[in-house]
């Protein structure tokens, strides 16, 4: 009964994780890019 459970739960888990994967692809590959090209940023370390 427990091995069932467990089975179950690690099924569960691994959706939500495959789920998560995906939405983070997606989020690469069409979301937008907040930095523009024209805008300096400081170098907070510089010689790095």
């Amino acid at each position: 009964m427990i091995q069932e459970n467990l089975l179950l739960i690690a099924i569960a888990v691994f959706v939500i994780m495959t789920i998560g994967l995906v939405l983070t692809v997606l989020e690469f590959k069409h979301g937008e890019i907040k930095r523009q090209d024209g805008e300096e940023i400081p170098n907070k370390y510089p010689g790095r």
